[in-house]
């Protein structure tokens, strides 16, 4: 029962006025601390990522064997904070741009007086920040130690090329023989990728409508949109092969393991598709079929689909075409088609049989992508 305001006495609305001001101020500070509380933590981050990396590459040159901490790790925390405090205090720091494109507000950050325009204010250069430099430094830190960490030495290729000439001379003389096989195997491999995202097109339909957030609203829809999104987002995580290898040990090696492989990551893939193009409808179509009385299925059919159905085919496309491309490297685990074939000759050093295959798989991988490409340029 709501009470109304004119019915109030003069104490009883001051009261309300009171209360309702410490309330704004309370959410006020409450803002202005969690927005200062990001600064700090992101600084502190950035600033203990720079002392890390740039202690591993340092030791890394100059002794040889890379530390991650020279010094104690109480030091580090101790000085990244103390470093994170002052950055905050004397200028615009990383935590803090990070803060305002958060919020929105990154355009009118580093913003200052033009003489020249008299009051308009025009934006400071990046490179005119101390949050400029800093990233160009963490860019260089993390550059160094990928480099080093990684083990990039490019004089190998120049030393093992003599070996490698002798692979690559035997690599252009593909064996004919073993021609049959192998498009047999390349036919096993196209039906793989086939098979797959054809089984997947109707399980990622059902995934999509319940992983589309303008689509599952309320106490029920809300969970059912969480549990989708963050299973899909844990089966794309697992590469393909991964779950090769669990297919392969289930039901023992052969194209079905691989089939399944393909399988679940194209469910996985085509619902996250799906349901970013549903949640990208234009909603009012959907709103004037339901005011003229139409009913959801009617909705559906000419609100939703005619939205979704070309870039839906367009998304299928593509993953068929990479289901066939991924087919060749889950071979190699087991999966079956040309894959499997494949990883036989490399392992006794048949390279006129490994030419041969690599020539069937090349031919259809190209075939297929040249078809998919005009065909998603046809719905486009």
């Amino acid at each position: 029962m709501r009470t109304d305001p004119s019915r109030l006495s003069p104490t009883d609305r001051r009261i309300a006025s009171v209360l309702c001001r410490m309330a704004s101020r309370g959410l006020a500070w409450g803002k202005r601390f969690s927005t200062r509380l990001l600064i700090l933590l992101v600084d502190f981050a950035f600033l203990a990522y720079l002392f890390v990396m740039g202690s591993y590459v340092v030791t890394r040159i100059a002794s040889g064997a890379g530390t991650y901490l020279s010094i104690p790790g109480g030091f580090v925390v101790v000085l990244a904070a103390a470093a994170a405090v002052a950055w905050g205090a004397l200028g615009t720091s990383i935590g803090r741009k990070v803060a305002q494109f958060l919020s929105g507000k990154a355009a009118v950050t580093d913003a200052v007086r033009d003489p020249a325009r008299g009051a308009a204010p025009r934006r400071t250069r990046w490179y005119r920040t101390l949050w400029g430099w800093s990233l160009v430094a963490g860019l260089l830190v993390t550059l160094a130690a990928a480099t080093v960490i990684t083990g990039v030495d490019f004089s190998r290729l120049v030393k093992s090329f003599p070996d490698a000439a002798k692979i690559l001379r035997r690599l252009v003389h593909p064996d004919g023989s073993i021609l049959g096989e192998v498009v047999q195997l390349t036919i096993i491999t196209v039906f793989m990728g086939l098979m797959a995202t054809l089984l997947a097109i109707p399980v990622a339909v059902i995934l999509s409508f319940l992983g589309a957030r303008n689509l599952t609203r309320g106490p029920i829809g809300r969970p059912i949109y969480i549990v989708v999104r963050a299973l899909t987002s844990i089966v794309r995580s697992i590469e393909p092969i991964i779950w090769a290898i669990i297919f392969v040990i289930w039901v023992r090696p052969g194209p079905f393991p691989g089939m399944l492989a393909l399988f679940v990551c194209s469910i996985a893939d085509l619902t996250k598709l799906y349901s970013e193009q549903l949640e990208s409808i234009d909603i009012g179509p959907t709103e004037a079929i339901t005011a003229v009385g139409g009913r959801r299925l009617q909705v559906l059919l000419y609100g939703i689909v005619p939205q979704i159905l070309n870039p839906c085919l367009s998304f299928t496309l593509y993953r068929c075409d990479i289901n066939v491309r991924m087919g060749t490297v889950i071979g190699m685990v087991g999966g079956g088609g040309i894959g499997m074939l494949l990883m036989q000759y490399v392992r006794v050093n048949e390279w006129e049989e490994v030419s041969m295959c690599l020539v069937a798989i090349t031919l259809v991988v190209w075939s297929i992508d040249t078809l998919s490409a005009r065909l998603r340029a046809r719905l486009a």
